[in-house]
């Protein structure tokens, strides 16, 4: 698989153009993951990252997105002041981009969907699920972007390396500058640097460091996710 992007690991680069930003893979920083059907860890990006993502790419002041439609598909009173409601929200989300001199609009739709079971009341139960659908559409008509807003996530082949990750960056398998990270403050920047510099060191002493041949998936995935919260969380 080809990975391409050229754009600064950390921040925006207003020099590199808004579809070359949107080539680029997620860094492993920006991707949680939760268990879903049979244990199977699946990867995700929270509602906060991809607005982070957007306002990094396109400027906070160059997309916005709505409410298209909701559709209420029920909400049951379960037991006395229990209730269970799904709402399917269409989100519509606008970019402005450059195109032949001039400025135009580039609009996406998708559907996002919200759901709750025996909610403490009708209306804390609706506002949960509209809140819930608003976020997952935005965050699926983001993915249709590119890569870099959330598209990456359904190549296979990507996840499959990306998901590896138990460590440093140094043992990432990805070239530095062709991923987009999570921003960070300098004062975590240098405290990443020094901790690869002693990874390196270590190696070194040691004659070069072992392979690490553990699959995805087994044993406990839990240790490493720590590690990778450790390292990359901000």
């Amino acid at each position: 698989m080809e990975l391409r992007g050229t754009m600064d690991a950390l921040n925006a680069d207003e020099t590199v153009g808004v579809g070359e930003q949107l080539t680029q893979y997620l860094a492993p920083d920006v991707i949680s993951y939760r268990k879903g059907e049979g244990g199977k860890m699946l990867a995700y990006l929270e509602g906060h990252e991809v607005l982070t993502l957007l306002n990094s790419i396109f400027g906070w002041h160059r997309w916005n997105s709505k409410v298209v439609r909701t559709d209420v598909d029920y909400a049951t009173e379960t037991s006395p002041g229990k209730w269970s409601v799904g709402i399917a929200v269409t989100v519509q989300l606008t970019v402005l981009v450059e195109d032949r001199g001039g400025r135009r609009e580039v609009s996406h739709q998708d559907i996002g969907y919200g759901t709750m079971d025996n909610g403490p009341g009708r209306g804390k139960a609706m506002e949960k699920c509209r809140k819930e659908g608003m976020t997952d559409g935005i965050k699926r008509v983001a993915r249709q972007l590119g890569n870099a807003t959330g598209g990456c996530l359904y190549n296979t082949e990507y996840r499959e390396r990306v998901k590896k990750v138990k460590g440093p960056m140094t043992r990432i398998d990805f070239v530095e500058s062709e991923l987009r990270w999570k921003p960070m403050n300098k004062r975590k920047r240098c405290m990443m640097a020094q901790e690869s510099a002693m990874v390196v060191e270590r190696q070194g002493g040691a004659g070069g460091a072992e392979e690490d041949s553990d699959d995805y998936g087994e044993d406990d995935e839990s240790g490493w996710l720590n590690e990778v919260d450790e390292v990359f969380s901000v």
